[in-house]
């Protein structure tokens, strides 16, 4: 729907018809120290870039083209931290495009929403074969939000506890969203070593042991042995592995092949850009039935015609009353991600699983040759022996960081994360990322950076 501004005459003709005499009392709850009355806020449009009358097309083309100017555009992005570089083919902006898909509101009509439905059902189904679970929802809003939804369903599964353990360096803003988000529900988190997990049982008090594999820090865990490890010590407390590289599913073992109960994370890796942080595309599944029937937001089903072999799609496994119960609701994400979900099953089904396991396997081979190379660099080193998937940490000294940085803007490219931003205790550590889109020349030209850096 286009958007058509009021006239002058228009809004005249509006507030007599109204009984208002001046704008501002359209907005008397609003408080008077955050409002400009009329005459200011003429000032301020006359005064402005756009003049009072407007503009002409060619002249607010020309005026968008300069603003668009000022936007950093990048050669080459060498940081991930939750946040990906990948090849979007062409397909994914041409099908998601399409006039039928432009809306996330919830398809309740099944007779006039099939086509939608189905679109949900297919997203579903690549999910729960991506991670190896029998049962996946519509998506949610992000990774991070993911994450606190699975640690509320677990809570409602294994009651009378309170203590959640993360095995692996968690992104510091899904903690952040965590805390915040449950704050109201009084449980402690305690961070640990994944070697450390199975001695944070004893107390009893656990309900959920979270991993992060491919963690913050890009190493990868062994997530079936900590599976392992925390159900021979309390079969009670539920595993959920969250996964921040969507793409990692495509070459490491299935969550679902490790066993664990709940998977979560973010999806962006599949068909999103990056833009400027977003938007993103939390997904989840889980492998036992008895959670399926917890897991937030939508979740649609198959079902065959009474007389005959047509396949019908609808809503199933979840009342709208469930989302409208405040503090008892298991949930309040109430409504799918839909046109970022449709984006990511269109990506994954043009890529294939050949097509994947090829992106991943170029990534891990590229992020692994630049840790190799800077490993040589004097003053750089490995953080970590672990495994890593696509990115890893190098440890500098902060200054050598900070030179880094500031040389990668010089050349147009996104450099890695500095950590010192989250924590004081890892100044000096860089988080590098790369992907199939990294060249073999833009990884030997951040090598080069670096090298310099080192130097000066």
């Amino acid at each position: 729907m286009d958007y058509i501004p009021h006239t002058a005459e228009d809004i005249d003709y509006m507030m007599q018809e109204t009984g208002v005499h001046i704008l501002l009392d359209l907005f008397d709850t609003v408080p008077p120290e955050i409002l400009i009355d009329d005459a200011a806020a003429a000032t301020i449009l006359t005064s402005g870039t756009l003049p009072a009358q407007g503009m002409t097309e060619p002249e607010l083309r020309s005026h968008l083209a300069r603003l668009a100017g000022k936007n950093k555009v990048y050669r080459s992005i060498f940081r991930g931290a939750g946040s990906y570089w990948h090849y979007i083919p062409a397909v994914v902006d041409y099908l998601a495009s399409r006039g039928e898909f432009w809306t996330s509101y919830t398809p309740y009509q099944a007779e006039r929403s099939q086509g939608y439905l189905q679109a949900i059902f297919e997203y579903q189904s690549l999910i729960a074969g991506l991670t190896g679970m029998k049962f996946s929802n519509a998506s949610l809003h992000d990774g991070a939000t993911a994450l606190v939804d699975a640690i509320v369903m677990a809570q409602s599964q294994v009651r009378n506890r309170s203590t959640v353990v993360f095995a692996g360096v968690v992104n510091p803003m899904y903690m952040t969203a965590v805390a915040t988000a449950l704050r109201p529900r009084d449980l402690a988190f305690k961070q640990v070593e994944a070697s450390d997990v199975e001695a944070q049982l004893d107390g009893g008090d656990v309900l959920a042991v979270v991993v992060c594999s491919p963690d913050f820090f890009g190493i990868v865990h062994d997530v079936a042995a900590i599976v392992q490890a925390v159900k021979n010590k309390d079969p009670n407390v539920l595993v959920i592995q969250c996964i921040t590289e969507a793409l990692s599913l495509a070459l490491l073992k299935s969550p679902g092949a490790a066993g664990v109960d709940i998977v979560v994370g973010e999806a962006q890796s599949f068909g999103i850009p990056m833009f400027f942080g977003g938007p993103a595309l939390g997904f989840m599944a889980v492998a036992d039935p008895k959670l399926l029937h917890k897991l937030p937001g939508r979740i649609v089903g198959a079902t065959k015609e009474l007389h005959g072999d047509r396949i019908g799609f609808t809503l199933t496994l979840t009342a709208r009353e469930q989302h409208i119960r405040r503090e008892k609701a298991l949930s309040n994400i109430c409504s799918n991600e839909a046109l970022n979900m449709l984006r990511a099953a269109i990506h994954i089904v043009a890529l294939g699983a050949t097509g994947l396991k090829q992106a991943a396997t170029l990534s891990v081979r590229r992020a692994h040759y630049l840790k190799q190379r800077l490993a040589t660099i004097g003053g750089f080193s490995v953080a970590s022996d672990n495994p890593t998937f696509n990115e890893f940490v190098v440890t500098t000294t902060p200054a050598t960081a900070r030179l880094v940085q500031q040389a990668c803007e010089e050349h147009d490219v996104l450099g890695p994360l500095d950590l010192g931003i989250f924590n004081p205790g890892w100044a000096g550590m860089l988080l590098f990322c790369v992907t199939e889109m990294n060249t073999m020349a833009s990884i030997d030209g951040i090598v080069a950076i670096c090298s310099e850096a080192a130097q000066a």
